[in-house]
């Protein structure tokens, strides 16, 4: 990001209070008074970059925070990964159909439809030292519930400890995020953020790859649910280590920069309503291509072993390769999307690679190496373009609560689209069931899926060019620009000014509601399917 954007992810504006009527500049008049919107008074533009005393500490603290913050979610993203490398020994173990493996899948992300939402407004509100403490205790306890279910062969202590797993992994990433948020700015915050998403791919790749290595090596496969567990103590250890940082530091900051950085930001359920349509787009294919990634590695490990007839070591690592990708490309992408733009066009691309992925998978009899090449390609495109997209167009002071509607969104996906995939499969014709065509319907969603996201990559692309100036498109010489005259628009529509206003309503229209209700519609969904296919 440019010097500009550090203080577009400090100014304290959102979009127009017509969040969805035509939001481009060219017809707005310009401000060139050089106050800051939402800011007061404020005539430099360089002088919010000190509002954060975080991001001015040495980078000496800063690698240390960088590495603590990457590796407190290390032990969340193993255990993701270690029951769909297990599929087929966890529906004999626990006697369970495919259905009932999805709930148990979705169980997760469940319990996270809205927890990352709370955890959102909890992080704008009280910072997030707190959470992470109490995330990584819930991460380490669930898993050590599932961990003695394998030896109950209990399939309800597993959803108990998936419960539990979930309350923490869902608030752990939204809490690393916004901790990078404050620590890093400008063209570090997207190189740390793509860290971020890199490291998480290592983890999973190191988790699919060695789970049934590891039941196979102490003939059980509980012992690879332990593995999760000791990781994921030890992510608990850094994170505490972590917290022991911060107080060190906050004894050497002066009495202002203790006061900036314990500063609260008000919160108010009404700034949704003013989100802007560009991130609701973002946060619908969040929905769409995030289930879609999500889902397809739950069940790629037993795909490929019914597929192609491999063994499940065999499988196990050809799945393990969705996850190489993004490991090497996440870090470079950071800096190309920041240095030439074109996100709306990355996220169709990310589509377009999902779907050629499952073609190849699904309808070919080449090697599953080459599907899961190009589906890791996919995964690593997709989410640096989304989540990078967001700091664009969200002011920090409600960074923490849009990322959590973001992840509330795709973990809503990713509870409808498990249990559909497992239900695809169980309703096939009984020649398909146990055959290498088994996952055929699922294949036909999954490509119907991938269209669906280029759809929307689509209508975000228009809408970038005709309401934001081309900001999500634009390369880094000309994003400096948008954003001086964006910034300058905004100023007299700061929606938390106007949310304060006693004649706030007169400023909403329908489609103000539309995207909130339709969120809350498939919530509702996902926990009625998610209820049926439990019991």
């Amino acid at each position: 990001m440019s010097a500009e954007e550090r203080e577009f992810l400090r100014s304290h504006y959102t979009d127009s209070p017509n969040a969805y009527q035509a939001l481009s500049p060219r017809a707005s008049t310009s401000n060139s008074s050089g106050l800051h919107p939402g800011l007061g008074h404020r005539k430099s533009t360089d002088s919010s970059i000190s509002d954060n005393p975080l991001n001015q500490r040495k980078w000496g603290y800063k690698a240390l925070a960088l590495i603590c913050t990457l590796l407190i979610s290390v032990g969340a993203h193993y255990s993701a990964h270690t029951l769909g490398s297990l599929k087929a020994t966890i529906k004999e173990e626990l006697g369970i159909t495919n259905a009932q493996y999805g709930a148990l899948q979705s169980t997760v992300s469940m319990v996270n439809t809205f927890l990352p939402l709370l955890g959102g407004i909890f992080i704008d509100t009280f910072g997030t030292a707190t959470g992470s403490i109490l995330a990584t205790i819930f991460i380490t306890i669930g898993n050590t519930i599932i961990s003695i279910s394998t030896h109950q062969r209990s399939f309800h202590t597993m959803v108990v400890g998936k419960i539990l797993y979930g309350l923490g992994s869902g608030a752990i990433v939204t809490i690393q995020e916004t901790i990078l948020g404050h620590w890093f700015k400008g063209r570090s915050l997207s190189i740390a953020l793509a860290l971020q998403i890199s490291s998480s791919r290592v983890a999973s790749f190191l988790s699919m790859g060695t789970a049934v290595p590891i039941a196979h090596y102490f003939n059980f496969y509980g012992a690879a649910f332990w593995a999760s567990t000791f990781v994921c103590a030890f992510s608990m250890a850094v994170n505490l280590l972590y917290v022991w940082l911060m107080r060190h530091i906050k004894e050497q900051m002066t009495t202002q920069e203790l006061a900036k950085l314990k500063r609260k930001t008000s919160f108010s359920i009404r700034l949704m309503l003013f989100l802007p349509a560009a991130f609701w787009l973002i946060a619908s294919e969040s929905f769409i291509l995030g289930s879609a990634w999500t889902s397809f590695l739950h069940i790629n490990t037993e795909l490929i072993k019914l597929r192609f007839g491999t063994d499940d070591r065999v499988a196990a690592w050809n799945a393990s390769i969705s996850q190489i990708m993004p490991i090497f490309l996440v870090p470079c992408l950071g800096y190309i999307l920041d240095r030439f733009g074109h996100r709306p066009s990355w996220i169709i691309f990310a589509g377009l690679t999902f779907t050629l992925s499952i073609l190849f998978v699904g309808f070919t009899h080449i090697t599953p190496v080459v599907g899961m090449v190009i589906y890791s390609i996919s995964l690593s495109i997709g989410p640096v373009a989304l989540i990078t997209s967001i700091p664009l167009i969200i002011p920090l002071s409600s960074l923490g609560t849009a990322l959590g509607l973001y992840k509330s969104a795709s973990n809503t996906g990713d509870t409808i689209v498990d249990i559909l995939v497992g239900r695809l499969q169980d309703i096939g014709p009984k020649t398909l069931k146990e055959s290498s065509n088994s996952y055929f319907y699922v294949m036909i969603f999954y490509i119907f899926w991938g269209c669906f996201s280029m759809g929307v990559g689509a209508l975000l692309l228009v809408v970038d060019r005709n309401s934001w100036m081309g900001l999500l498109t634009s390369q880094s010489p000309e994003r400096k620009q948008i954003q001086r005259e964006l910034t300058e628009y905004r100023r007299e529509q700061d929606p938390r000014r106007l949310i304060n206003l006693p004649n706030w309503k007169q400023y909403l229209r329908w489609w103000n509601w539309t995207p909130l209700v339709v969120l809350g519609f498939l919530l509702i969904v996902s926990w009625v399917l998610f209820v049926k296919f439990l019991v």
